[in-house]
């Protein structure tokens, strides 16, 4: 009987290691992941009825970005775009409120994506 127990309880255990590894522990202090891939500093550099054109400065050892938006009044989410750029235009965008994101991507490395929020087209 303990031998059965014994088995049952060892075929559990990889799945504790990967839950253990995939489970952040917090010892009291707030859980901070270094990133030697900075997020770009986006502004606005046009905008119309319709659309919206954002810009920023190079990252230094960025291979691309990564831009997507989210239309608040339908939570509609749109198509991630890449570009290995410093400027991006949305065209043909109907009326409503947008929460931009833009992560710089560095390698296999990227960070936590920045937001322009609140964007009335």
């Amino acid at each position: 009987m303990k031998n059965a127990m014994f088995k049952a309880l060892s075929g559990l255990l990889p799945l504790f290691l990967l839950l253990g590894l995939l489970i952040p522990v917090h010892a009291g202090a707030p859980l901070s992941i270094e990133t030697t891939c900075p997020a770009p500093d986006v502004s606005v550099t046009e905008q119309t009825a319709s659309s919206v054109t954002f810009g920023w400065n190079a990252v230094s050892g960025a291979s691309q970005y990564r831009i997507w938006y989210v239309r608040r009044e339908d939570n509609y989410s749109s198509q991630v775009t890449t570009t290995g750029g410093t400027s991006a235009t949305f065209s043909n965008l109907p009326s409503g409120t947008y929460d931009f994101y833009f992560q710089t991507s560095c390698g296999v490395e990227g960070n936590s994506a920045i937001i322009v929020a609140d964007l009335l087209i």
